[in-house]
Formats: structure tokens, C-alpha cells, sequence
């Protein structure tokens, strides 16, 4: 379990909230069953990526969880849209929120009584939750804590964004290198699918995110490596616990086992 942090809560409710968000989002909402979860970019006519979020689809309402990294903003620019439709918009930065996984997670749900909204988080290879409400101390012993560093950690070996962190406006949709998970190409027409539709049938976007060793070179958050003074990866999250990091590499040096030699030191895409 982890005490969640940084997290921020978005809420859309209104008999147009489907629709709504279908038309301003990279994925097909209309398609999401009830009490299931996909993840999708929010982004601007450009396939700029203003938003990063898991979008679940409760009874009379859609809950989208992300990052709480310019919320404000994300939630003002949806709320521009919205003219005749009835839909109401709020967020909550920093919910009470708890992460819970771990091996025998999905048996420990079945034998617990929870109280609260739990909603699937895509972060890990393993099954995990996000339950926005309230853990006994019971609950809590049981299932252990665990840290910052952790939770991070796995979230990166698995190869998951986070936004602000690793998405940020200036990226596009496909840089970010999550297209079968977040992007639907059959959904029809929404804010920025022109683009993003260009991008798929021509296949020109310069970066990719990608995981890295960073065994072999001295990586911080948010550096570029260069050679002979030209950038050839960005720097975004890292572990310090697995030596592995999340970078924008370029087109053609994005495959898995591709290394990528800088005058900072020698990184290996996984």
C-alpha cells in the first residue's frame, strides 16, 4: 500500500458526460464499460498533450485520475467547451488516496469490505487499485507499506508516464509511445484527431519515449545527453533503485536493445 501523493481527482457528471469527454480525449469513451478504466491523452488541436489520465467509468459519473501537475489548467480548458451540454466539471488535488497492490492483491480485495470508490491504476505489471477512501488500521497492517522511491521505481520498470514528469504540452500524443493504450484510431473526430491521424499515417514524429539503463552514465531528471553538442535523449523520470530511467530518444534509436552513446555516457533502450 501506498499513501498516494500528487494525485489529483477529476469528476464529470451530466447526462453528456460521455459524449462530452469522447469528443476531447484520445480514446473511446463510449466504448468504456461501467466500472472499467483506459487510460487516454487530453489534447489541444495540435495533439498537444494538455492531460494524461485514467478515465474510470463509475455508475453516474467519470472519474479521471492523474498527476496534479497544471489540473487547473487541464479542467479550464475542457470547461471552455462545454456551451448547451449537461455536464459539470470538478477536481480534487490530493484525494484521500490510497494505491493498494502487491502479489494476492485481487484475493485481499475479495475478502475485504472497503470503503470508498476503487478504480484500476495501470502504473505496474502486476494487478494494483487506486481506492479514493478510507483504509482501517487492520487493512493497512496487512497489506504493508511502501515508498515513494518503490512505488516510483516499478512504475518506471514498467514503463508508465506520468504527467508533468513525462508528458508535459510540448510533447504529442505519440511521442509519448503509449498508442495501444491510450489513443483510438477508429473513434472518429475529436479535438486534435487530425493531427494525430497524420502522424499515424505518415509516421514522423523525431522522439519516443522509451525506457533506458542508466547503468553507465550519470543521469538526473529532466538533462539532455548530447553528442558532439546535438541532443540525442531527454531525461525524464528516474530510479535510483533499478538504475532505469524514462527518456524521449529519437526515431530510429527507440527499438529494444539499441544503445545509445552520448558524451555523458552510454545508455541501452529495454
Amino acid at each position: 500500500m501506498w499513501n498516494a501523493s500528487n494525485i489529483a481527482l477529476i469528476t464529470l457528471r451530466g447526462e453528456d458526460r460521455i459524449s462530452f469527454l469522447h469528443n476531447f480525449c484520445t480514446n473511446d469513451i463510449k466504448k468504456l464499460a461501467a466500472n472499467s478504466a483506459i487510460e487516454a491523452y487530453i489534447t489541444n488541436v495540435r495533439a498537444r498533450c494538455l492531460g494524461y489520465v485514467t478515465v474510470f467509468h463509475a455508475n453516474d459519473e467519470l472519474l479521471l485520475v492523474t498527476n496534479n501537475y497544471k489540473i487547473e489548467d487541464l479542467v479550464n480548458h475542457l470547461d471552455r467547451y462545454i456551451i448547451t451540454e449537461d455536464v459539470e466539471i470538478s477536481f480534487e488535488l490530493n484525494p484521500n488516496c490510497s494505491l493498494l497492490t502487491g502479489n494476492g492483491i485481487e484475493e485481499w480485495l475479495e475478502d475485504e469490505q472497503l470503503t470508498g470508490t476503487l478504480v484500476v491504476n495501470h502504473w505496474f505489471h502486476q494487478s494494483s487499485y487506486w481506492l479514493f477512501g478510507n483504509l482501517s488500521d487492520a487493512q493497512k497492517s496487512s497489506l504493508g507499506s511502501l515508498n515513494d522511491n518503490q512505488v516510483h521505481a516499478a512504475r518506471i520498470s514498467a514503463g508508465t508516464p506520468l504527467y508533468g514528469e513525462d508528458i508535459r504540452e510540448e510533447n504529442l500524443a505519440q511521442e509519448v509511445n503509449r498508442n495501444q493504450q491510450a489513443i483510438s484510431f477508429t473513434k472518429g473526430c475529436y479535438l486534435g484527431q487530425e493531427p494525430i491521424a497524420r502522424i499515424d499515417a505518415l509516421g514522423n514524429v523525431h522522439w519516443y519515449l522509451v525506457r533506458v539503463d542508466i547503468q553507465n552514465v550519470n543521469a538526473e531528471p529532466n538533462i539532455t545527453l548530447t553528442l558532439d553538442g546535438k541532443p540525442v535523449a531527454k531525461i525524464r523520470s528516474v530510479s535510483s533503485v533499478t538504475h532505469q530511467a524514462l527518456a524521449y530518444v529519437k526515431r530510429g534509436t527507440h527499438d529494444s536493445g539499441t544503445s545509445i552513446i552520448s558524451d555523458q555516457g552510454e545508455l541501452k533502450v529495454l
